[in-house]
């Protein structure tokens, strides 16, 4: 997508944007759970084949680590900035538990062992699962408002929980929920602790904190995050 630069709006747009914005949450959401993975997920597949998409997820997850280090902000803070090194703070850590959770299952995924794991994250068919951290990267340091970058981070957020939501009710009946960090017990026992949530007040709180002149920019990339985030899913549901 071209970004556009700053311009001045009137209020009638900006209320509109803001409309726009708050659509954009809902319907990214909306549709990021009906994703094909999710599908998988929740039909009569053997764990195994409905677990086959870890391995995929190596280059997101490690790349999750970078994004919640671009995010962070230096020197002097505002309660913004403080807000988004919190999340820094609280998710940068994840990615141990990933790697715990895919040595745990190393015996599932043979073919997703060693060189062969390093040449299928960097592989064409997983191009997507790298474009979706690319393009949280380019966002995040494109821009520098702290609203901005919040209102990425709760994409991320949202997606998640939809992802728990149903990777969950698989693993427990698989007796693997309180086995794996990443994917189960732990993960979600540390979110429950974090001082930052998601919910519509908060994102429509956001969405009236970030500068009018940046609403329409906004609108644009929460949606391509979205989408970019949904096909992401899709190809680790090909694995």
């Amino acid at each position: 997508m071209k970004i556009k630069t700053e311009r001045s709006v009137t209020s009638a747009q900006v209320e509109e944007l803001d409309v726009q914005l708050r659509e954009e949450f809902i319907l990214g959401a909306e549709k990021f759970a009906s994703n094909p993975l999710h599908q998988k997920l929740k039909s009569d597949d053997s764990i195994q084949d409905k677990l086959k998409f870890i391995p995929r997820m190596l280059f997101f997850v490690l790349g999750f680590k970078d994004v919640m280090q671009l995010v962070r902000y230096e020197g002097e803070l505002n309660e913004l900035k403080e807000s988004v090194n919190t999340h820094s703070d609280e998710d940068s850590n994840h990615w141990e538990w990933y790697l715990n959770d895919l040595a745990f299952m190393s015996g599932h995924f043979k073919e997703f062992q060693g060189a062969d794991l390093i040449s299928k994250t960097w592989a064409d068919e997983t191009l997507e699962v790298r474009r979706t951290i690319y393009s949280f990267n380019r966002y995040v340091q494109q821009y520098d408002h702290p609203v901005a970058r919040m209102l990425m981070i709760e994409v991320l957020e949202i997606t998640f929980d939809k992802f728990k939501a149903v990777i969950h009710p698989v693993l427990k009946n698989a007796d693997l929920y309180d086995q794996l960090e990443y994917f189960g017990k732990k993960h979600q026992e540390t979110e429950e602790n974090h001082s930052t949530g998601i919910s519509d007040d908060e994102i429509a709180h956001l969405i009236n904190l970030l500068p009018d002149e940046m609403k329409e920019d906004m609108v644009e990339i929460v949606r391509d995050l979205f989408n970019q985030m949904y096909r992401m899913t899709s190809n680790w549901a090909q694995a």
